[in-house]
């Protein structure tokens, strides 16, 4: 065998000049799509930043004040920290509703000022989001120069995104959640420290435990148990170091009151807006979000368990975001920016140790599985559906004022403010909760690929 080896190999010979010019070619042009992806994404941000600095009056950081004053009200107050309300000078006041936890890392950074905060948390923004479709691409199978380059044209596009857009226009920290997040379900399932990085941001924010039954019911066992084990960390941690704000958060009504606004896009938010007052809403809320919950995390395990990981992954996250009670529009980042990679890069199947059934696979995992023309054409016609969807459009009836050039959402079309959600009627209930419909539609669609795709169990021998 040694011998046919090695005569193999002696046959085979170092590579000739072809080849040779063949993989210089192939970095060259993996170095041209990084400039031109990298490239993308600046321009994208310096367009950003004219809108922005040219019209202040569309950028506050609300959300960020109080996380702000929260991290002051724990050197100062700290019993006080989920019974006072925070908000700048002049305005509005809100309360902190992150766990104690939260509050703690917040404490750590309050000798700077609101601007230098300001100023840090977009650039930490701009930084994590060509992170964020990185690892995103990673979960689908994407490697190399290419994923890179693939990344931050990823990244131009999600800038524009309604969730994302929301997200820095409130300070809010999503982002920064969503790489601890996304990094962590992008590590191999051999890493024994998989699962930290979900349960420290669902420490900081509990939007992300979702996935901790996610890794469980998809039955990376030890991830799951390692979130939950470091989630339970950050509680105790909070008891540890603000006893009476941690009782206060967890045996007080933490949920708060429900939103009926048109931004809170989760099932709950719809039926606040049909059902305004109605005594049966917090029960229809509780029996939807547990169907919704347990179908939601059936599909979403048993497509990664097919090898999708990164569909799996969307889903999850779309199943958390329609059982919150609250799902305002800056929450569907966790699902919205890793939905654009996918559409945009396909995703590939893993090794299951199972064949493949003959029609798997929405996009190829394979070469000559479709066409490539057809492959390419159906990223394209995906990437335009979702773009049309959560790009922040303009409002129709203000365009020709500078003021109001930057988009603000094709759900913004709808009828909003002041209680009018409450009055909804016709195409209305439709553009005005499509993010809980999309989302729905989505689970029921993978649902029904899953049974349209099933395969039999292979008859034993004989």
């Amino acid at each position: 065998m040694y011998g046919r080896v090695s005569a193999q190999s002696q046959a085979s010979g170092p590579p000739g000049p072809d080849a040779r010019a063949s993989g210089r070619r192939a970095r060259s042009l993996a170095v041209a799509w990084l400039a031109a992806g990298v490239a993308a994404y600046a321009v994208s941000v310096l367009v950003y930043h004219h809108l922005l600095a040219t019209n202040p009056a569309l950028w506050e950081h609300t959300d960020e004040f109080v996380y702000r004053a929260a991290g002051i009200e724990v050197h100062q107050h700290p019993a006080d920290l989920y019974r006072a309300h925070f908000g700048e000078p002049g305005r509005f006041k809100l309360p902190f509703t992150y766990p104690p936890i939260g509050a703690l890392v917040f404490a750590l950074f309050t000798s700077f000022s609101f601007a230098v905060w300001q100023s840090a948390l977009v650039a930490v923004d701009v930084l994590l989001l060509p992170a964020i479709c990185y690892a995103s691409l990673r979960v689908a199978g994407r490697r190399g120069l290419t994923a890179v380059a693939l990344a931050f044209a990823v990244a131009a596009m999600a800038l524009w995104l309604e969730p994302v857009y929301m997200t820095m226009y409130f300070g809010q920290i999503n982002l920064i959640l969503l790489v601890l997040g996304i990094a962590d379900l992008a590590l191999p399932d051999s890493c024994r420290w998989k699962g930290i990085g979900i349960g420290i941001a669902a420490g900081i924010k509990l939007t992300p435990l979702v996935f901790i039954p996610f890794l469980l019911a998809s039955r990376r066992i030890r991830a799951g148990l390692v979130a939950v084990l470091t989630f339970v960390v950050t509680v105790v941690v909070g008891f540890i170091t603000l006893p009476s704000a941690a009782h206060d958060f967890w045996f007080g009504d933490f949920v708060g009151k429900s939103g009926f606004t048109l931004q809170n896009q989760s099932i709950d938010g719809i039926l606040q807006r049909v059902l305004p007052g109605h005594p049966a809403a917090h029960t229809i809320w509780l029996a939807a979000a547990f169907v919704v919950g347990v179908a939601g995390l059936t599909v979403a395990a048993l497509v990664s368990r097919r090898g999708y990981e990164l569909t799996a992954i969307v889903l999850c996250s779309v199943t958390g975001l329609l059982i919150s009670p609250i799902s305002w529009t800056h929450h569907w980042v966790w699902a919205v920016v890793p939905g654009l990679a996918l559409v945009v890069a396909g995703d590939r199947r893993r090794g299951t140790g199972a064949p493949e059934p003959e029609t798997d696979g929405v996009l190829p995992a394979r070469p000559g599985h479709w066409s490539r023309g057809r492959n390419w054409a159906a990223r394209a016609a995906g990437t335009a559906v979702l773009l049309f969807l959560f790009v922040m459009w303009p409002r129709p009836h203000q365009v020709g004022h500078v003021a109001e050039l930057l988009p603000a959402g094709l759900l913004r079309l709808t009828p909003n403010g002041y209680g009018v959600e409450k009055t909804w009627h016709g195409w209305q209930l439709v553009s005005g909760n499509y993010y809980v419909i999309l989302g729905a539609m989505a689970i029921a669609a993978a649902a029904g690929y899953l049974w349209a795709t099933r395969t039999r169990a292979p008859e034993p021998p004989g």
